[in-house]
């Protein structure tokens, strides 16, 4: 069966190409004609790297996170946080974690949840998981779930939990001083 390309076909194939397949074909190889036309490969476009001494251009798609919802949910969970952890640190015997927890799922079920920016999206997630864990820890140690003989143990794993908790406010404060850096600016400071 022959197969006739069009000329354009061939040229755009490249002489290389022309010779392979009309030889192919069974036809006597033919060279294409010389043309002006020097063809040249397409430029690949590559992102630029920051700079280690200029500021970070965030692109649109950080600042809309902030600013359609990102920065209400950060800003929620430092408050929720450091008021659980402020009343753990003043000794109080009953702390309601159900606001943190709520400001949590909140967070997690955020539609638009992924911060554009891969180092500020990683302190955000790894933020969260460790209140979530620390919460977690801190409620699993709770009086109510522990026999009155493993009261030491219970102590050590509450110990553990609000470590983890301080861990997670560590983590937001990392992702909002990433996301200052990258030019968004709270309306009001939540760490005062």
């Amino acid at each position: 069966m022959r197969v006739r390309l069009p000329l354009v076909s061939l040229v755009t194939v490249g002489a290389a190409g022309a010779a392979l397949l009309t030889g192919c074909a069974g036809e006597p190889e033919v060279t294409p004609p010389k043309t002006n036309v020097s063809f040249k490969p397409a430029p690949t476009f590559t992102a630029p790297t920051p700079s280690a001494t200029g500021p970070v251009d965030p692109g649109p798609g950080v600042i809309q996170w902030y600013g359609t919802g990102g920065e209400k949910l950060l800003h929620g969970l430092i408050y929720q946080a450091r008021s659980a952890q402020g009343q753990h640190e003043d000794g109080e015997i009953l702390i309601d974690l159900g606001p943190l927890s709520a400001q949590l799922e909140e967070a997690r079920g955020y539609t638009v949840a992924y911060i554009p920016e891969q180092k500020t999206q990683d302190t955000w997630t790894k933020a969260r998981e460790r209140l979530s864990s620390g919460m977690a820890t801190v409620l699993n140690s709770s009086g109510l779930a522990v026999s009155p003989a493993n009261k030491e143990k219970a102590a050590e794993a509450a110990a553990i939990g609000w470590a983890e908790i301080g861990e997670g406010i560590r983590g937001l404060k990392e992702t909002d001083d990433r996301l200052r850096a990258l030019g968004c600016m709270p309306t009001k400071d939540p760490w005062k």
